[in-house]
């Protein structure tokens, strides 16, 4: 499979998208130092490596705490 030119580019630099942002903080604790491709970044999300699954979880277990301080929060403003 050729790789085009946006293949070859780095990804956006972490203040450029939150998403972006959030992925160049799990690389980084995962030990990725050095700017990645597009192409190698969807590489890593393929293989799964243990570090990026810990990563994921991690996340998840955040949003899933977020949405239930959402919702405390809700409960008890209605009953204010």
């Amino acid at each position: 499979m050729a790789a085009g030119p946006a293949a070859r580019r780095p990804a956006p630099a972490p203040g450029g998208r939150r998403q972006a942002g959030r992925l160049h903080r799990r690389l980084r604790r995962g030990g990725v130092t050095e700017a990645l491709t597009t192409e190698q970044i969807e590489e890593l999300k393929r293989e799964r490596p243990e570090w990026l699954e810990r990563e994921r979880a991690v996340q998840a277990e955040v949003r899933k705490e977020a949405a239930r301080v959402k919702q405390q929060q809700a409960a008890r403003a209605e009953r204010a």
